[in-house]
């Protein structure tokens, strides 16, 4: 298993090394972001008088800026058995790290962070942080609970989640998402964005012949043929279960983003 400390430094260098969007409010407030210069209305606070449109009018007027905004961050991690999987790392890892980079790039922006870790209950739930030891305790936490023969529910996995999280927020959903999801009332109240994580070999199975293999979801045993012919009717089929998965995703107003590491 990739070391925390390792998924923490390459998070770090991911988002310290890029420039990074704001999220300005629209609503004009007592925020740091100038927005424009109007007439001073009776009442309002004198200490935002700009000097220079007040001397060259002989009016005065104020410097507007944007309210702060704060964003909420919430992070679900779909943690089921299928995760138990990786050719050159674990699924599991990935989302770790996914998790990593999401956390840190709340505290850079002073955002708060939260995860839930859920299969077809809610595994774990950390506090809402605002700091960086915050992030690391919850990857550790995605890192070490046991995923084997854990299955998702998308019916509860809405109810959890529009119970709980009270405010709008940013909801990241992260997961291989194999199944079709249920999102269309998740995202009726807030901006979801769907992360999902695979394995090269999922996306670009080989032709190694015949396997033995256990799902890591059911544990149910199976013989499973990778011929050319196979292997090529997987590829097509795939193809058509993501064009149904992104057509869905579209329909909720959902953003898909495909990680790859």
């Amino acid at each position: 298993m990739i070391p925390l400390k390792k998924i923490i430094a390459k998070s770090k260098k991911y988002i310290y090394g890029e420039l990074l969007g704001e999220h300005n409010s629209k609503l004009i407030g007592d925020g740091y972001d100038f927005a424009k210069i109007r007439p001073y209305e009776y009442g309002e606070n004198i200490r935002r008088v700009d000097p220079y449109a007040t001397a060259k009018t002989g009016e005065i007027y104020l410097r507007s800026f944007y309210e702060s905004r704060e964003a909420n961050v919430e992070v679900i991690a779909l943690m089921s058995g299928s995760l138990f999987f990786g050719s050159t790392e674990l699924k599991q890892e990935k989302v770790a790290e996914v998790i990593s980079i999401l956390g840190l790039g709340a505290v850079k922006s002073s955002d708060s962070f939260t995860l839930s870790l859920f299969s077809d209950r809610l595994l774990e739930r950390t506090r809402t942080t605002k700091k960086e030891s915050g992030v690391i305790n919850a990857v550790k936490k995605s890192l070490h609970v046991k995923v084997l023969n854990e299955v998702i529910d998308y019916d509860k996995l809405s109810e959890y989640a529009l119970k709980n999280i009270k405010k709008r927020s940013y909801l990241f959903l992260v997961g291989d998402f194999l199944e079709m999801p249920k999102l269309n009332t998740l995202s009726k109240k807030h901006e979801v964005i769907v992360v999902r994580v695979r394995d090269t070999f999922e996306q670009n199975p080989s032709n190694i012949g015949e396997l033995s293999i256990i799902d890591p979801s059911s544990g149910e045993k199976s013989e499973v043929i990778f011929s050319k012919a196979s292997v090529k009717r997987y590829k097509k089929d795939l193809k058509k279960a993501d064009l149904k998965f992104a057509s869905y995703l579209k329909d909720c107003r959902v953003r898909l983003i495909e990680w790859k590491s």
